[in-house]
């Protein structure tokens, strides 16, 4: 039941994500949505090592294993913000 929850939020976030570039009306390049895909990859990649470590009764492991590669994944998900969706806008007057 999990595996689905993990699926079904990443396919949300991702459906999220290409509506507010729609709505932003950005213009994200090919290989900018690859590294969106790359991201979303590593972010289900990470939370099914913490699945797997706490279905094996490991709860130290999965803190562990979870601080360590969600660390990964926390810097690329405000990467992929910072320089892909957040832009600052060219019609602000004076700053």
């Amino acid at each position: 039941m999990i595996n689905i929850l993990i699926g079904s939020g990443s396919t949300i976030v991702v459906l999220w994500l290409m509506r507010l570039a729609e709505r932003r009306k950005l213009s994200v390049t090919g290989w900018q949505w690859l590294l969106v895909f790359m991201e979303t990859l590593y972010v289900i990649f990470v939370l099914e090592v913490i699945v797997s470590f706490l279905e094996e009764g490991a709860r130290k492991g999965a803190l562990v294993m979870g601080t360590i590669l969600g660390f990964g994944a926390l810097i690329g998900a405000f990467g992929l913000a910072r320089w892909i969706f957040i832009r600052p806008r060219d019609d602000r007057g004076g700053q």
